[in-house]
């Protein structure tokens, strides 16, 4: 939309968790510095935290770029799951054939890939993403694969990745164990306000900008104030400036866009803002529990609150889009679009629940 207005070879703010577009600050960096130190020298399990939209994703997707070739590396990012459900998930990632094994064949069976990967001197590394939702017994499991060696040489190495509830999880009496075998952690942070001024740049030169001062310092100052320094939310912010910016036909955003920006997002109900409430535990927007056992009361219960709150924000989307073609002028064409591409978004979104609630009452 705005990209050959503002000279632009993509667009430069997607949310997508994209490893060309990380950017090192300097918490991205002692973490990756970390993550590279734990997996040279084979430290066990490790555990990275980092607020929601901190870049979690987008910094394991860059180490996954970067690690040598004779590493097998596992990916879970369903994290709902009971027990048996994520030895499962493990084996099949590492396209191991378990169907119609118990729990114990599933674990004998992952015991011998591993001693296979080791005799032809082939690490093995498993990220979980979204670990702050593993339930106590899954992560009693993942302490049992790790008790997995052999000649004094861990089988396989383990990456948790999460929001800072993880933290507090694995301080449970029950996880103590589990805390015991944690040999690196760190954890990632907003970014301050210079390095929010270099992460939009960044970005900008990374999306090959004819200029990467598109952005006004009083612009930066407020995308810091409203942002907490959060990538995910600066992205969200600056591409909806660069949107509004296109609209008036101005070269470069200014403080007053951004206002508009984050006054729309206030008060649409589309955003929340991060803070750094280290205590306040957050659900993944993205993660369902996995129907089974005890477990389905709570998959439809949370299913039904997602729908409903969709529905509650679709309403809410179709009155602001009423208001707007009524009382607006015709310049917030643009902005107008905007909306409908999210209306449509969350609609797709509502479809795939309903899709996904009867799949599994067909199982």
């Amino acid at each position: 939309m705005y990209e050959e207005f503002y000279g632009l070879k993509e667009k430069p703010f997607n949310i997508l968790p994209d490893p060309d577009y990380l950017f090192m600050s300097r918490g991205h960096e002692n973490a990756y510095t970390h993550l590279e130190y734990a997996i040279m020298e084979n430290k066990g399990f490790v555990i990275v935290t980092g607020e929601i939209g901190s870049g979690k994703t987008t910094l394991i997707n860059y180490l996954i770029n970067k690690i040598q070739q004779n590493v097998q590396i596992g990916l879970i990012n369903q994290t709902y799951a009971t027990p048996t459900q994520f030895i499962k998930m493990i084996c099949q990632d590492f396209e191991l054939e378990v169907d119609g094994m118990d729990k114990a064949e599933m674990f004998n069976r992952f015991h011998d890939f591993l001693l296979q990967q080791f005799s032809h001197k082939e690490r093995v590394i498993l990220i979980i993403d979204e670990s702050q939702n593993l339930s106590p017994k899954a992560m009693e499991e993942l302490r049992m694969l790790s008790n997995l060696e052999a000649e004094k040489h861990h089988l396989i190495q383990m990456i948790l990745v999460g929001q800072p509830e993880l933290k507090q999880k694995i301080q449970r009496p029950d996880l103590t164990q589990f805390a015991q075998r944690v040999t690196v952690n760190c954890h990632l942070n907003g970014l301050n306000r210079n390095e929010v001024e270099g992460y939009i740049k960044y970005r900008l030169n990374v999306a090959r900008a004819d200029s990467v001062d598109l952005f006004s310092k009083e612009a930066v100052d407020q995308i810091f104030k409203y942002s907490n320094g959060i990538p995910r939310l600066i992205n969200v912010i600056c591409d909806a400036a660069l949107v509004y910016g296109y609209a008036d036909e101005l070269k470069k955003v200014d403080k007053r866009i951004i206002e508009i920006v984050a006054k729309e997002r206030k008060d649409s109900g589309l955003f929340t803002r991060s803070g750094h409430k280290k205590d306040a535990p957050v659900q993944s927007a993205s993660a369902f529990s996995l129907p089974g056992g005890d477990s389905v009361g709570q998959f439809y219960s949370d299913l039904e609150r997602r729908m409903r709150l969709l529905e509650n924000r679709l309403d809410n989307l179709d009155q602001r889009l009423s208001f707007i073609q009524k009382y607006k002028e015709e310049r917030d064409t643009v902005v107008i679009e905007l909306l409908k591409m999210v209306k449509e978004s969350m609609e797709k979104r509502v479809q795939t629940l309903v899709n996904i609630q009867r799949r599994k009452l067909n199982r």
